[in-house]
């Protein structure tokens, strides 16, 4: 199965590429972005069902998700979940890798295009982590992570720090009461599940189970929820 690129370019972070491959022969002409960072495959748009639950499921335990921050643009899946609620009314996209914002506003990811079109929609090329330490406290209802392959697969170690207790605190504490902090995973990490009751008393661990290319594959949700608990203490 041939593939194109169909950009590329490099950054403080590497060598980033999008390509672009044939879904499957002649009866199925349609095609498939693949996003690929430093030689190692990131994600692709073949099955976007995780990335769309991460959102969908997290709205729905959200009494009142009316200020939502997500952390990581990706090919726009969990982006276009979450205009399809009415419920958001500012809709805060942190994304660290500015080529990544270029290509999907030019068009290069169409359906991401159209998801920053929405008027709701604002777009920070920042660190995630220093964008929600510049949040005030309790100004936020819904907090969603997708940053490289989540916790135990990284292709940027730094962005382990994401995954841990002071950043995670921080995101307690920029939460509403009832507000939601949730997490895609590539893999089940317990370390996360341990570090997330301790911030927040509790975390519900989700498997999701999707076939790509004939293959069976498990992606995990780690949700957790902002109760007015005391750091520290479940």
């Amino acid at each position: 199965m041939t593939s194109q690129i169909i950009a590329h370019g490099t950054s403080k972070f590497g060598e980033l590429v999008l390509r672009r491959r044939s879904r499957g022969g002649d009866a199925d002409p349609s095609t498939v972005c693949e996003l690929i960072c430093n030689g190692v495959f990131l994600m692709d748009s073949e099955d976007g069902t995780t990335e769309r639950r991460l959102a969908s499921e997290s709205l729905a335990r959200v009494s009142h998700p009316e200020i939502v921050v997500i952390g990581g643009l990706g090919l726009g899946f969990t982006l276009m979940e979450v205009i399809a609620s009415p419920k958001p009314r500012a809709i805060h996209v942190v994304e660290i890798e500015g080529l990544l914002v270029d290509w999907a506003s030019q068009g290069l990811i169409p359906h991401a295009r159209m998801a920053l079109q929405d008027s709701r929609v604002r777009v920070h090329v920042a660190d995630l982590r220093a964008y929600v330490e510049s949040l005030p406290p309790r100004s936020v209802d819904l907090i969603l992570i997708d940053v490289d392959n989540g916790p135990d697969f990284l292709v940027h170690e730094s962005n382990a720090l994401l995954y841990r207790s002071p950043f995670l605190e921080r995101s307690f504490l920029t939460l509403r009461s009832g507000g939601l902090l949730a997490v895609w995973s590539s893999s089940r990490s317990a370390r996360l599940r341990d570090a997330l009751t301790e911030v927040f008393g509790q975390c519900e661990e989700v498997t999701f189970a999707i076939t790509r290319a004939g293959r069976p594959f498990e992606y995990l949700l780690y949700f957790a929820s902002q109760k007015h608990l005391t750091i520290g203490h479940a």
